[in-house]
């Protein structure tokens, strides 16, 4: 038995067929389960079929997927890279929220505050090196609108990166899509740190607009 069965079966129930897309993110069971817990939490189960029983059993897979992946973390996108994709795609979108959170993390997992300075000048700056680069014009390009992603930019990440991976980096790509329309249309307020930090460090291109 497939241990996708579950989940792809529920995904038949519902719109008659398995969506590519649920397939791409197998490659990483963890985000599968994980994206498959919040659109049901957010959207709701659309089959009447589906009882408490298969939930509890789909919400034990996404645990063990989980643990599985933490046992394997060396294998994964460094965290200081995935915080610099979520600033990049963040710069993209254009919400000054999650621009300041991403820095101020990245910063905490080791990022030089010159770096994030210099995030926009990544395709020449000597602080960022040709993994990175791939990493962040992915990330510039998804984070577009309409979306300029092209076989070009899959082909630069498949020189540095795993299949792992690269579905690693669009899922933290897609969430931070998620985040920064979430936070944009509600105008979140800042916190104190990230507001000091980006305010600091940033102010060259960020100010706090309505955030403030």
């Amino acid at each position: 038995m497939n241990e996708f069965d579950l989940l792809f079966t529920e995904a038949t129930k519902s719109m008659g067929f398995v969506p590519n897309s649920l397939k791409a993110m197998s490659k990483k069971p963890n985000i599968l389960g994980s994206f498959t817990m919040l659109f049901a939490n957010i959207n709701g189960f659309q089959s009447s079929e589906v009882s408490p029983f298969t939930a509890l059993k789909l919400m034990f897979k996404n645990l063990k997927w989980s643990m599985r992946a933490k046992k394997n973390r060396d294998q994964e996108v460094p965290i200081y890279l995935k915080n610099l994709v979520a600033h990049m795609v963040s710069n993209a979108a254009g919400c000054r929220y999650c621009q300041a959170h991403t820095a101020s993390t990245a910063y905490r997992n080791g990022v030089e505050i010159q770096k994030l300075q210099q995030i926009w000048e990544f395709k020449t700056s000597d602080l960022f090196d040709d993994r990175e680069r791939a990493a962040l014009n992915f990330a510039l390009a998804a984070g577009s609108v309409p979306n300029q992603v092209t076989a070009e930019h899959h082909s630069a990440l498949k020189e540095h990166f795993t299949d792992e991976q690269i579905v690693e980096i669009v899922a933290t790509i897609s969430v931070f899509g998620f985040l920064n329309r979430w936070n944009d249309s509600m105008a979140t307020t800042l916190e104190e740190e990230p507001m000091e930090f980006a305010t600091k460090y940033l102010s060259a291109h960020w100010e706090p607009g309505k955030h403030a």
